[in-house]
């Protein structure tokens, strides 16, 4: 049974690479189906190792003409042709040098027996080679053989450089090297291997060593095996890498954009990204709606589909912007693996409106935290929230604890809303003397990256509030999360928290606004404040997970003890809200 691209013909001994035209280029080709080309090639080994190589680059050459390069079959021939040729000289070559790709021998294998070949090489004295010199020059027609000649030495020391070349040669194949076939053909034509001076054994090395030497090395050729990737490949080895520096939802969030990257500008070989393709991609970016995926309008219509339709509303310059932001990332990888020869996003933020500027998230006003923060309002919206309900659940109330914790410590640390929902009670430490929140991915927590990873101290005010008490009250019931009623979902563990004051908390009090003050705002509030308060730059940023500045990077690590960052996070304040009026009874509420 042959693979779908290998096709034999009885007539012929020789086996054919079979192309499928992809449905949507065959109206390119007046509805042409498939295109066959001989490989002029009788063994099937070989042949479907050519066959898989060029399927790989006829889908390279079909993404560039949906990309509005213009090849005809004839044309698209001619390149496999070449490739064909270029494949039939490299199974030679691999087949003399004992590597064969096509086992699923693993790299250490390859090494070890490579080991055993040196050491039996080793073994050998050079007279033990004097058989194989002869039988090769015979061969080569020289009959006149005279073992203790001048020139047969020659040859003979030549001949043990190239065994050992060829030790090399296989090692740097096995790990991956992409010179490694051009190594032994330069060496010896560069005249490393040499060691001829009179004239007469110059004449024999011109003659008759330069066959011996094509015998052992194929002819120099482009090195197509130069394994090329295409991005998806590159996107699957970040994504890789990712886990486990990123949360669950950031990783499931690049895994969309990255699809999306393909999908606007196809999946090309990496190498042949551009600016032009970021263009691309921008333009048709910023005519698509926010999260097509999820709408039921859009969500199972192709991108060209869509751009068809006329009333489709078209996504934020801010969401764009945002796309481009984690999209460099992936560049920047690509750049540092050799994949990509420059970042061609830097620099490709396009500009946004005043109005789209004003839609950016915003941070809670002082009027605004005096009405949500309002004792009796607050107390109602989290403490007293269940018991007001109409629910027959007899769990309505389960909830109290985190609605009540999570607002305040967002604005009195600038944490996440999802890192304070995940927290366990082995989170709040004491370090120096200092109540800390210990914030890492441990135990199916997860984090947004890995700069955010850190210890934030817990602020005067939230212990003036009893959260340290609350914590070992909660601990005492013998769970081991902060907050035990919060069960991990799609989005992390503040579903429930998120949905409590973005749906229904903040718009009773008139303070929401969609996608601009959520409860996230409060990380904004609490960063704006610092700034206020003179909070030392580095300092907010160690306390919120930024990005550190050079000289943390360069330094390593935290370089600002426990009592430096309380100290900076004691500077935030809030004066026209009446705390003492928020504090509740801890150990009557929970027993």
């Amino acid at each position: 049974m042959f693979p779908q691209y290998l096709y034999k013909n009885n007539s012929t001994s020789s086996f054919f690479f079979c192309s499928y035209i992809p449905l949507d280029l065959r109206h390119l080709y007046d509805g042409r189906i498939k295109f066959r080309i001989s490989l002029r090639c009788g063994n099937k080994v070989i042949s479907k190792k050519i066959c898989l190589y060029l399927n790989k680059q006829t889908q390279i050459i079909y993404e560039q003409i949906r990309m509005g390069k213009s090849l005809s079959i004839d044309e698209m021939k001619r390149i496999l042709k070449k490739e064909i040729e270029k494949s039939k000289k490299h199974s030679s070559f691999f087949s003399y040098v004992g590597v064969d790709r096509s086992k699923e021998r693993t790299k250490q294998e390859g090494l070890e027996t490579l080991q055993k070949e040196e050491i039996e090489l080793k073994s050998r004295k050079k007279t033990d080679f004097d058989d194989e010199v002869e039988k090769l020059l015979k061969d080569e027609g020289i009959t006149d053989i005279n073992r203790k000649s001048g020139t047969f030495r020659v040859f003979r020391e030549n001949f043990i450089k190239i065994q050992n070349l060829k030790i090399k040669w296989k090692r740097e194949i096995i790990n991956g090297e992409t010179n490694a076939e051009f190594d032994l053909v330069s060496k010896i034509l560069d005249g490393e291997i040499d060691g001829i001076e009179d004239k007469k054994d110059a004449f024999a090395r011109r003659t008759h060593l330069q066959p011996v030497i094509e015998n052992y090395a194929p002819e120099p050729i482009e090195p197509y095996l130069v394994e090329i990737k295409l991005i998806r490949e590159v996107v699957d080895e970040f994504l890789d890498l990712r886990k486990g520096t990123i949360g669950e939802k950031m990783l499931s969030e690049y895994r969309v954009l990255t699809d999306e990257f393909i999908e606007i500008i196809g999946n090309i070989p990496v190498s042949s990204l551009s600016k032009d393709s970021i263009r691309t991609y921008i333009k048709i970016q910023t005519q698509l709606p926010i999260n097509r995926r999820k709408n039921p309008k859009y969500r199972d219509l192709s991108i060209d589909e869509i751009m068809k339709l006329k009333d489709v509303k078209p996504q934020s310059r801010v969401n764009v912007n945002k796309f481009l932001t984690r999209l460099t990332t992936f560049m920047r990888f690509g750049v540092s693996q050799g994949y990509i020869k420059d970042n061609y996003i830097d620099g490709m933020k396009i500009p946004i409106s005043k109005t789209e500027e004003r839609k950016k998230r915003e941070p809670f006003s002082p009027e605004d935290l005096v009405k949500i923060l309002h004792p009796k309002t607050y107390l109602d919206w989290t403490i007293d929230f269940g018991l007001k309900t109409k629910s027959d659940k007899p769990n309505v109330v389960k909830y109290q604890n985190p609605f009540y914790w999570s607002f305040c410590i967002g604005i009195l640390s600038g944490m996440r809303t999802n890192e304070i929902s995940q927290l366990l009670i082995g989170d709040i430490i004491k370090k120096e003397n200092v109540w800390m929140f210990s914030i890492d991915e441990t135990e199916g927590k997860s984090v947004k990256t890995t700069s955010s990873i850190r210890k934030v101290p817990v602020h005067p005010t939230l212990i003036s509030l009893g959260f340290i008490d609350y914590v070992k009250i909660i601990k005492s019931k013998g769970v081991d999360r902060v907050f035990p009623e919060l069960t991990k979902q799609r989005d992390g563990y503040s579903t429930k928290i998120s949905q409590h004051y973005n749906e229904k908390f903040l718009p009773s009090v008139g303070v929401w606004k969609k996608q601009v003050k959520v409860l996230y705002s409060t990380r904004h509030t609490f960063i704006n404040r610092c700034y206020n308060k003179g909070v030392d730059r580095d300092i907010i940023k160690s306390i919120v997970g930024h990005e550190p500045d050079f000289t943390m990077d360069v330094y390593g690590g935290n370089p600002f003890t426990p009592k430096q960052l309380y100290q900076g996070i004691s500077k935030v304040s809030y004066s026209n809200i009446r705390w003492n009026r928020l504090k509740v009874d801890w150990k009557k509420l929970i027993g």
